[in-house]
């Protein structure tokens, strides 16, 4: 990576397996807290695919954030240096950080994973994946960057 110039074909692997992650994920939609609970099979399905899809996002704005020489120093600023060069909109930015916090406790703090919130994100929170794929689409394609 140049410091300016984003790797357009990291971004785009980073992308294909975010979609990929989501595609899996949406076929748990719906669960809900009772069955995760009852299946672990299931959660731990569910969790490590929410796990690979918040690293997934997180590295493609790690990436973008320091190609852009803003030079992010945790995964929530990687979010908010997207914001700042108007890659994600302000208040799309700000609800998507949280992806930065639910990694965090995904990766390091097994134990204590919200089964509510899991299911919550299952119904209703997988478009934002969606979403922050379709800006940094748009950043590239209205960029000059290769």
């Amino acid at each position: 990576m140049t410091p300016g110039r984003a790797d357009r074909r990291a971004v785009q692997r980073r992308l294909i397996a975010l979609r990929r992650t989501d595609d899996v994920l949406r076929r748990f939609a719906g669960c809900t807290p009772q069955e995760l609970r009852a299946d672990i099979d299931r959660r731990w399905a569910i969790e490590h695919g929410l796990q690979l899809a918040a690293q997934a996002a997180l590295d493609i704005a790690t990436h973008l954030g320091s190609a852009l020489v803003f030079d992010p120093v945790t995964y929530g600023s990687s979010v908010d240096c997207l914001v700042e060069a108007e890659v994600l909109p302000p208040r799309f930015g700000e609800r998507f950080r949280r992806i930065a916090g639910f990694r965090k406790v995904l990766v390091h703090g097994h134990l204590d994973v919200d089964v509510d919130l899991i299911a919550e994100i299952l119904s209703g929170q997988l478009d934002d994946y969606k979403e922050f794929a379709g800006h940094v689409e748009r950043w590239f394609a209205e960029s000059s960057s290769p």
